[in-house]
């Protein structure tokens, strides 16, 4: 499958409300998206497989060297190839350029797969948060820190 990744263009926010309604549990309203492209414009990337989007991730500088992935989703028929991994290689090498150090983002603990492939990635877990989600669920931080170059 030929993906090419490409930054976040705010015509194509119904295909990441679509994406993100059928694969993340939480809600957001449309400008969110929008502030979130505007404060971090190079790392708002979305995975294209011909004219679909299969995938996106955005997120933003949280401290003076922390990131933060915000979200991060790969639609259900375009997963396990590779696509992820894509996104989640593009957004570190956005944040080593502006000198971030460590990255951040926030998991379900009940999403097994999720937190199995940011460990693959080299994140860990640092912390719980209990009651994070809007319907109550839990949530695991994780981290990872990144190598400058």
């Amino acid at each position: 499958m030929f993906v090419q990744f490409r930054l976040f263009n705010p015509s194509q926010l119904g295909e990441i409300i679509e994406i993100t309604k059928k694969n993340l549990t939480e809600r957001y309203n449309d400008f969110v998206y929008l502030d979130i492209q505007k404060s971090w414009p190079s790392a708002f990337i979305v995975g294209m497989s011909d004219q679909t989007m299969a995938g996106f991730i955005c997120g933003g500088i949280t401290g003076e060297k922390e990131a933060r992935i915000l979200m991060l989703a790969v639609d259900t028929p375009f997963r396990n190839n590779g696509i992820g991994t894509g996104l989640m290689t593009i957004f570190e090498q956005e944040a080593i350029k502006v000198k971030v150090s460590k990255v951040r983002l926030e998991v379900r603990t009940d999403n097994q797969g999720a937190i199995d492939f940011y460990k693959k990635h080299g994140y860990s877990i640092s912390s719980l948060l209990p009651s994070y989600y809007n319907d109550g669920s839990d949530a695991y931080t994780m981290e990872k820190l990144l190598v400058q170059t």
